[in-house]
């Protein structure tokens, strides 16, 4: 009973620390990779495929699909992205591609799966929209119900759910505003809420966001001016808390923030800066506002994207530039990566939960 029981708990964290990383795509070369993370922030690559036209972004389904973006403006032969399903296969340790699809946006950068599992909608950056494609019984995409263009000026980055307020907010990083939207679950569309968006501060570029739970606080990073804003999203009268810098005091050359967690516990936050080529961690206090700036060597160029491990011991950075994921702990500021990965340009980093 005891092996039993040990074997149990070694297959739960195996499973557990499986990661899939993507990137932009390469001639011969490979852009979506599975891989393994051990407990000693070992990588263990297990298989790897090449999808094309820049995967860039992905997100999980049930069933072991994964949807990914394709960042380009013209896909199966029409205008537009794209989406690819992958499917993995826990039995040969395999991903195999399923589908792709058409989602009517230039350039998008970001998928989402809807709260109630039936669509999935992406933040389309290259043509200032946003698409909802509806999924069929099996999960698969199957069409375009919707496509909401905000204007040349538009650069949607992000969407994320507050199931309070059942609401999606689409970060818009050439606004400078956060769009507040309903999705009709019949019929696949979009419509503004009460309040159709909120305005960031002039110039501050806001690009991913993050949640806490239950929801009260909306975490943005803002690209263009380096910063990380609180919210309070107790209703659709969204008010701003804080604003602070993401880089050391004094530090004047070029950095542009991307990526943004919450810690497991929500006790902290982290950031990166792309430029200054760190990941920056806040305390989250209480009532939500952030405190004590800490900042770790990314171990890279460029760190477009990150994710943390489930054990909270190490970021995973996509560091762009460098051509590498990089295992960094969390903890120190080592500019020595615990282990890393070679795949070109990545972008996007995500442990299976």
């Amino acid at each position: 009973m005891i092996v039993t029981l040990a074997a149990f708990i070694s297959s739960c964290n195996m499973r557990e620390n499986i990661f899939i990383a993507s990137g932009y795509s390469r001639d011969g070369v490979a852009d979506v990779m599975l891989c393994r993370l051990d407990g000693n922030g070992s990588i263990d690559k297990i298989s790897e495929i090449s999808v094309g036209d820049n995967p860039s972004y992905f997100t999980f389904g049930r069933g072991g699909l994964i949807y990914l973006v394709n960042e380009v403006d013209t896909f199966n032969m029409k205008a537009g992205g794209g989406i690819t399903t992958l499917r993995y296969d826990k039995n040969s340790k395999s991903l195999e591609k399923v589908s792709s699809l058409n989602q009517g946006g230039g350039g998008p950068c970001h998928i989402e799966v809807s709260a109630d599992g039936k669509y999935l909608i992406t933040a389309n950056y290259g043509s200032g929209s946003v698409s909802v494609v509806k999924l069929n019984n099996g999960g698969i995409p199957d069409k375009v119900t919707d496509v909401i263009f905000y204007g040349e000026k538009s650069r949607p980055h992000m969407t994320i759910y507050n199931p309070r307020l059942r609401t999606y907010y689409i970060s818009d990083l050439g606004l400078d505003r956060i769009h507040q939207l309903k999705l009709d679950t019949a019929l696949g569309l979009l419509m503004n809420a009460d309040i159709a968006y909120f305005s960031t501060e002039p110039g501050s570029g806001p690009r991913h966001m993050a949640i806490d739970r239950p929801p009260a606080n909306l975490y943005v990073i803002n690209e263009l001016n380096s910063s990380m804003s609180v919210y309070n999203i107790l209703s659709d009268t969204v008010t701003a808390k804080q604003t602070v810098s993401t880089l050391p005091e004094g530090y004047a050359e070029k950095s542009y923030c991307a990526d943004i967690h919450l810690s497991r516990n929500g006790k902290k936050i982290y950031g990166s800066n792309r430029g200054h080529n760190s990941i920056v961690t806040f305390s989250v206090g209480i009532d939500g506002t952030l405190s004590g700036q800490t900042l770790n060597d990314c171990a890279g160029n460029w760190p477009r994207n990150f994710a943390v491990s489930p054990s909270g011991r190490f970021f995973l950075v996509a560091n762009q530039r460098s051509d590498e994921i990089s295992v960094v702990h969390e903890a120190g500021n080592s500019d020595e990566a615990v282990s890393s990965l070679t795949l070109n340009a990545p972008s996007c980093v995500r442990f299976f939960k």
